[in-house]
């Protein structure tokens, strides 16, 4: 067996969890559990005595011979556990414990001795007896010391007993003072019984008398306070009324000069949408007046052309003032027709200002019978938006108007390009 093995065997373990116990019972200071607990040190110091051999023979162990042994001191060690769980009347569990510790010796007889020589043999027997020299001397200090506690013990029940009979006495003084004094209550009660059943009766007739003048006044307040109200009552309903009247005229004073305004707005607007009509019908007539006049103006050239022969000193046909006849025509006739066309759209336009005034003019009255304030609204904001949305001059444009405003500019180019080839064809170098 290894030292290492000896020193970890659980059997040490065992002890010191013994000794922990041994501690927990002496703090109870029973003398009686002191013999025995001296015979279970006696036993662990002999058993820790071996750690010496150990030291020089622990091949001479084995591990058996200190499993037997610690199985031993493990039932100590369940007997001093019973000793501190049933207190300190178990003397009976620390008596099993030393005997089971004593058994212990019959499983050490075959552990290896220490050969030492004389001296050393005669130290360890010293050493021994010394040790029981002072656990004696131990016991008899610890009995000194429980007698002791004895004594005192002794003399606070002593105290405790003087001071339960003096409380007694004075408990009985008490119980009589408390006896004398419930038969002076049960005497006043009596009286004081009386008393309160005559002013209860006093109350309840004070209570009747009162409560019939208290009634006979609150009638009287309330026949008076109605008396006084009521003119000041038909004196705010009165005003309620007229200010109720007052507030519907505002109302419809208010609805009516809303419809005024309204009115003047739409008027004003109309008159400016009239004389917008106006002078665009007079500035489209006179752009008729002027496109006719170009008409006139173009067809001269023409008849010219019909009644002048053109011809040159050789007696061929001179087409430089024919060319030239024809194109002063053609360009008189195109801005004729720009001019018609502008006066045809400026009239449309017209229109188109006249019948928003119209509109305009008409819907204040066409509305005024309509209840539905929605639908009314409604038509005012479809109207508002007819009418400054999108122009109307935009509104009455159309494609064929912008593609016919084209043609007289390039009838006026492909005449001036025709006039330049017959120049060239006449000029003296060809």
């Amino acid at each position: 067996m290894l030292r290492s093995d000896y020193d970890g065997h659980p059997l040490w373990e065992t002890l010191r969890g013994i000794d922990d116990s041994i501690n927990t019972i002496l703090e109870d200071h029973f003398p009686d559990d002191l013999p025995s607990i001296e015979r279970i040190r006696v036993q662990q110091e002999y058993v820790r005595s071996f750690d010496a051999v150990a030291s020089t023979r622990v091949a001479f162990f084995h591990s058996q011979m200190l499993d037997a042994v610690n199985s031993i001191w493990q039932q100590v060690a369940s007997s001093l556990s019973q000793r501190i769980a049933s207190g300190t009347g178990a003397t009976n569990y620390v008596m099993q414990a030393a005997d089971q510790s004593e058994t212990g010796l019959l499983q050490m007889g075959a552990w290896p001795r220490a050969y030492g020589r004389g001296g050393e043999v005669t130290q360890m027997q010293t050493l021994f007896e010394e040790l029981l020299e002072a656990q004696r001397v131990s016991i008899e200090a610890l009995k000194l010391e429980h007698a002791d506690l004895r004594a005192e013990v002794a003399a606070v029940a002593d105290t405790f007993e003087t001071k339960r009979s003096e409380a007694a006495t004075a408990l009985d003084a008490a119980t009589s003072a408390a006896a004398q004094l419930e038969s002076q209550i049960d005497t006043q009660s009596s009286t004081v019984a009386a008393a309160v059943e005559d002013s209860q009766a006093a109350v309840r007739d004070l209570t009747r008398v009162n409560s019939k003048a208290y009634d006979e006044w609150v009638k009287a307040r309330e026949i008076a306070f109605t008396q006084d109200f009521e003119g000041l009552r038909q004196a705010i309903t009165e005003k309620l009324t007229a200010s109720g009247n007052e507030y519907e005229e505002l109302l419809a004073a208010k609805e009516k000069y809303t419809k005024l305004v309204s009115a003047i707005a739409a008027d004003e607007v109309a008159a400016e949408f009239r004389r917008e009509a106006r002078w665009g019908r007079i500035a489209g007539i006179a752009l008729y007046a002027l496109g006719f006049l170009l008409l006139a103006g173009a067809a001269i050239p023409l008849i010219f052309l019909i009644v002048d022969n053109a011809q040159d000193g050789a007696g061929g046909i001179n087409w430089t003032p024919i060319v030239i006849r024809i194109a002063v025509g053609v360009l008189a006739g195109s801005a004729a027709t720009v001019a018609i066309r502008l006066g045809g759209r400026l009239i449309n336009s017209a229109n188109g200002a006249k019948r928003m005034e119209l509109e305009l003019r008409a819907i204040g009255p066409f509305l005024a019978n309509v209840q539905q304030a929605d639908k009314v609204d409604d038509a005012r904001i479809e109207l508002v938006n007819k009418a400054f949305g999108k122009t109307y001059s935009d509104s009455n444009s159309t494609a064929r108007d912008k593609k016919e405003e084209t043609i007289p500019v390039t009838t006026a180019s492909q005449l001036i390009d025709l006039a330049e080839r017959i120049s060239k064809l006449n000029s003296p170098s060809n």
